[in-house]
């Protein structure tokens, strides 16, 4: 069968090897010179599967609150009267009860676990290597009321099979020493969290598959039309309509303005997130695993480069609508958290330090589409938000399923749907 999947990201790439394991014809188009060029360009590198928790809760309402009226909140909205978000908002508030909390929970933390398993699978059969390291993530508190909610959180995900430990100050030091200069009281190891490159995997599988057969066409967009008075439908690019026996949608936060032109709306809405990668400058001082600290919410992976060592720093979560440009004043809570729990560690003023913005694709639920809709042969894999990379691989997986007409690998019944 000949698949054409359309974006060449995370999930696109994910998806295209699946397809590719189970005998397809498979290509990928996708706007940008190369794979990971947008959305998986520079995201937080962490596997987290023990914090896929969902976003509306009993208690949303004082969140979004918050990221109305203040505006060093982590999560904050710039475009209040944007009649998109309200449709997404209404939508999302709708699930802001303990009933509808529960079960994306236990669909959101099963999944992300079957993600992580997936994941480490692919890189076993391929060989890729992406500096994937599974010891452990830490969440260090820097106040009683953070340890708090981390100790219920822990009791939280632990009812789920999730191994996370409540550490005092003196055991998170234990874990990782370059903490003894902060200010933490304690936090959490999640056992079976783990990091690594999701850019580098993103494009060495590209690769891989290339050298397999699979096809991928860089620099085109493509944009889709009805015929046959809404009966059917037609794909292009530039250089024409694209014919093939399936399409997959994998087009991140673009997926709405794609969808628009087959009369489908998608519950997706772009979620801006900022990051810094910044050299190391003190080895000694700097963090030897990933983690994300509970007040500031900033998340921390260290990654290697040609050049040495680096930081990637990522923090925020604004509704901004289409919105992905950045300032500098942005990154700021970058460097003030991370310098209150690793002091020196960095070089802030070297000229490679790379600054960056983008836009998640995040759903009411939180949880990602992925279904056949609208026409037998177009399937739609998208909406996973600020996780993509703990959850590409699985979210592939059971896209090949659908598409070889097999049971799925997972139970998708409590996923967000068209």
């Amino acid at each position: 069968m000949k698949v054409v999947v359309l974006g060449a990201g995370l999930i696109g790439v994910a998806t295209a090897y699946y397809l590719w394991r189970d005998g397809h014809d498979v290509e990928v188009i996708d706007e940008a010179a190369q794979a990971a060029s947008v959305t998986s360009y520079a995201n937080a590198c962490l596997i987290s599967s023990s914090r896929a928790l969902p976003w509306p809760t009993p208690t949303a309402s004082k969140t979004v609150w918050r990221a109305l009226t203040d505006s060093s909140a982590p999560m904050r909205v710039t475009k209040p009267f944007d009649p998109a978000l309200w449709r997404w908002g209404r939508e999302f508030m709708s699930y802001a009860n303990s009933k509808d909390f529960e079960r994306f929970t236990r669909a959101k933390l099963s999944f992300a676990r079957f993600c992580q398993s997936e994941l480490e699978a692919t890189l076993s059969a391929t060989g890729v290597d992406c500096g994937y390291q599974r010891d452990g993530l830490l969440y260090v508190c820097r106040s009683e009321s953070t340890m708090v909610a981390a100790r219920a959180r822990a009791t939280l995900v632990a009812a789920h099979g999730y191994d996370t430990r409540v550490l005092s100050r003196d055991e998170v030091i234990a874990l990782e020493p370059s903490l003894a200069a902060s200010t933490i009281v304690g936090g959490t190891h999640a056992v079976t969290d783990a990091q690594g490159d999701s850019r580098a995997f993103t494009r060495a599988l590209a690769t891989w598959l290339a050298d397999r057969g699979v096809k991928f066409v860089w620099g085109e967009a493509v944009t889709a039309r009805l015929t046959q008075r809404a009966q059917n439908y037609e794909l292009h690019t530039a250089k024409g309509q694209r014919k093939a026996d399936a399409f997959v949608v994998a087009l991140g936060p673009k997926t709405p303005q794609f969808a628009q032109g087959l009369g489908v709306r998608v519950p997706i809405y772009p979620v801006k997130g900022y990051s810094v990668t910044v050299p190391v400058k003190d080895a000694k001082l700097a963090p030897k695993r990933g983690g994300i600290c509970e007040d500031s919410l900033i998340a921390y992976c260290p990654l290697p480069s040609e050049s040495g060592p680096t930081m990637r720093i990522t923090t925020g979560a604004v509704f901004s609508g289409r919105d992905a440009s950045f300032r500098a004043s942005d990154f700021s809570p970058h460097r003030e958290h991370f310098e209150a729990l690793f002091p020196g560690a960095l070089d802030w003023s070297n000229p490679s330090v790379e600054h960056w913005a983008c836009q998640r694709p995040m759903t009411p639920s939180t949880l990602p589409i992925i279904q056949r809709h609208r026409f037998d042969n177009l399937y739609w894999n998208c909406g996973q938000g600020h996780i993509g990379w703990t959850m590409s691989c699985g979210s592939g997986r059971v896209m090949a399923d659908l598409i070889a007409g097999r049971a799925a690998s997972f139970d998708l019944s409590d996923m967000q749907q068209l």
